[in-house]
């Protein structure tokens, strides 16, 4: 850290918030934060701190004043909705009275969000249990597809730069972040005697004599697996610089969850070209949600295969539960989740585009559990929002330039089923290629 690179945040009382939400900004600005009691002025060696942030109530004259809410000091939830600020660029929350350096209250506002605090507040469920996209503050007031947070850091850099010019964030770069979930690793193959017999027997029932003569093509070798397209996916890479991270279920068969075997030679083998390099985590299954001894046979099952412990999830299903969901996860060794975001709405279902610790509000302590959310996925594009593959196009296009306004980190989840270029899915490759050249080139082919 070079000289005048440190900010002191004084403030009172300091809370676990407060220091919660100084770590975020310090990491995403690269400039230490530091947490002080107001009003002492001093560090230990009672040398004056030159670049100071006073967060409080009233501003105090000739430092960065930040208004306080009330929110940061507190150590209770509590059912409310906060007040929103708009100007003709931005959305705001808690908005400030005039006097201070920012127009509203930024600790509060990214606590807010990135804590998500109306997670724990009484919601209606979706019919997986599940708070979606339509139940959040940010649906309800328009900024779902914004990154607010980031561009508040982005604001908070100008000022603070502005006010202390020899202050000297880092200048992040954009990124992009490519994720997969396998829920069926094949359409047809490698399914065993009786699920192959039962699906021969169901096409005849139904009388789907299209998909009943795939299926022989296929086991026959005359044609190519449609959900086996991890070929393609690799090469995708090789040409564009970047690999995927892989999620794969590792549970047993129902309703909602596939099964396939993790110990065939096919699935050991598709571990093998995957793994080099790249993030292979699990997917914990829908019902493991309700059994944390099926989530502990789950994870020590799929660590065998992998040959280590696993460290990343994404729940099926994207079941999300504040706090007990991550709770679990951390008891199982997890280090890292990747389910944060709607299957309903595509954006930024915590406000940032960027990774951040779990903050467990009703334990009112930060934790080491590194949550990585992700903006765009295939199936809310095709199925929830009903978008044909040019539409879809162009609702990335727009979403992926507002990152890249505040260097932040574009993230598509993607299901290998959905490059099958078959059924639903006939035209979604292109929309595939597309996002990446629009994501790590700027613009897509004519």
């Amino acid at each position: 850290m070079e000289p005048g690179d440190e900010i002191y945040i004084l403030c009172s009382p300091v809370t676990a918030r407060i220091q919660y939400t100084a770590r975020f900004l310090s990491d995403s600005l690269g400039t230490d934060f530091t947490v002080a009691q107001s009003p002492d002025r001093l560090n230990p060696n009672g040398v004056n701190r030159p670049n100071v942030i006073h967060y409080g109530d009233v501003p105090v004259l000739g430092e960065f004043n930040i208004f306080a809410s009330g929110l940061c000091s507190e150590t209770a939830i509590r059912e409310f909705e906060p007040a929103i600020l708009r100007t003709d660029r931005q959305t705001m929350l808690f908005p400030a009275p005039e006097g201070f350096d920012l127009p509203f209250d930024l600790f509060s506002a990214v606590f807010y969000l990135i804590a998500r605090y109306e997670e724990y507040l009484p919601f209606k469920a979706d019919e997986h249990g599940r708070f979606e996209a339509d139940q959040s503050l940010a649906f309800r007031e328009g900024f779902l597809e914004e990154p607010v947070v980031d561009q508040w850091i982005e604001m908070l850099k100008t000022a603070l730069v502005k006010k202390y010019p020899g202050l000297k964030p880092i200048n992040r770069n954009f990124r992009y972040e490519s994720t997969f979930d396998v829920d069926n690793p094949w359409a047809y193959r490698h399914k065993g005697f009786f699920r192959t017999a039962g699906g021969f027997i169901k096409n005849m029932l139904q009388l789907n004599y299209t998909e009943f003569r795939l299926r022989l093509d296929v086991l026959r070798g005359k044609s190519q697996d449609p959900y086996d397209a991890y070929d393609y996916i690799l090469e995708k890479e090789r040409q564009y610089g970047f690999l995927s991270c892989f999620f794969f279920l590792s549970g047993g068969y129902d309703r909602y969850d596939s099964n396939y075997a993790l110990g065939t030679p096919a699935f050991k083998n598709l571990l093998k070209r995957l793994k080099p390099g790249r993030t292979i985590g699990i997917h914990p299954s829908y019902r493991s949600n309700r059994s944390m001894e099926l989530l502990q046979f789950e994870v020590e099952r799929f660590s065998r295969f992998l040959g280590s412990r696993a460290e990343a999830s994404r729940q099926h299903y994207l079941i999300l539960r504040f706090p007990e969901t991550y709770r679990r996860l951390m008891k199982m060794g997890l280090k890292e989740d990747h389910s944060m975001g709607y299957a309903s709405g595509i954006g930024f279902r915590a406000g940032t585009s960027r990774p951040f610790r779990f903050y467990d509000l009703k334990f009112e302590r930060e934790t080491n559990l590194i949550v990585h959310p992700f903006i765009v996925m295939d199936v809310t594009l095709q199925q929830y929002l009903g978008l044909k593959p040019d539409e879809a196009l162009n609702r990335i296009s727009a979403i992926v330039k507002k990152i890249k306004a505040v260097n932040g980190i574009f993230t598509s989840l993607w299901h290998n089923e959905s490059l099958s270029e078959a059924g639903i899915w006939l035209g979604w490759r292109r929309v595939y290629e597309e996002m990446i050249k629009i994501t790590l080139q700027g613009s897509i082919d004519p």
